[in-house]
């Protein structure tokens, strides 16, 4: 079963990056499949919060290049794979060179839709924040380049609104 594939509109400046977690999703026990991450050609409903939290500054889906961490089909959904966090980091390098490839110069932002997602990204030694400590801060809530495994600014823009 092949991956989904990245959604890039080649034909717009890429403003930052999106990450997902991984693809599996499923319904009724039994796994969907998707042409493109998110579903985001045949499906809105799983990209539809994200699209709305890139809103607020001045983005959308267009102007992103949106990808997952993992990007291969798991037997879990993220929440309840026993060893996600081993799994996303076997993926890590690939997701940098990746993203090197459409910006050189590592300065473009990317979008983490998840906790588990900055968790894992966080280089080692780095204490990570709760959510509401990251969003409530007086500092800026992005986590700099140089305190995380991707080497890029990472902007925490889960989908849970709560936060």
């Amino acid at each position: 079963m092949n991956p989904p594939s990245h959604y890039h509109n080649k034909a717009v400046k890429t403003k930052a990056f999106v990450l997902g977690c991984d693809p599996t999703t499923f319904k009724n026990d039994i796994r969907l499949n998707f042409d493109y991450v998110f579903g985001i050609k045949k499906d809105k409903r799983y990209f539809a919060g994200i699209n709305t939290n890139l809103r607020s500054p001045g983005l959308d889906i267009e102007s992103v290049y949106v990808q997952n961490l993992i990007t291969a089909y798991q037997d879990f959904v993220t929440t309840d794979h026993p060893n996600w966090k081993e799994e996303a980091l076997k993926y890590i390098k690939a997701r940098k060179e990746e993203f090197d490839t459409i910006d050189k110069s590592g300065t473009l932002p990317v979008f983490l839709t998840s906790e588990l997602l900055y968790k894992v990204l966080l280089n080692d030694g780095e204490i990570p924040m709760k959510p509401t400590e990251l969003y409530n801060s007086e500092n800026d809530f992005f986590i700099p380049a140089n305190k995380n495994k991707l080497s890029r600014p990472l902007v925490p823009l889960y989908r849970l609104h709560a936060y």
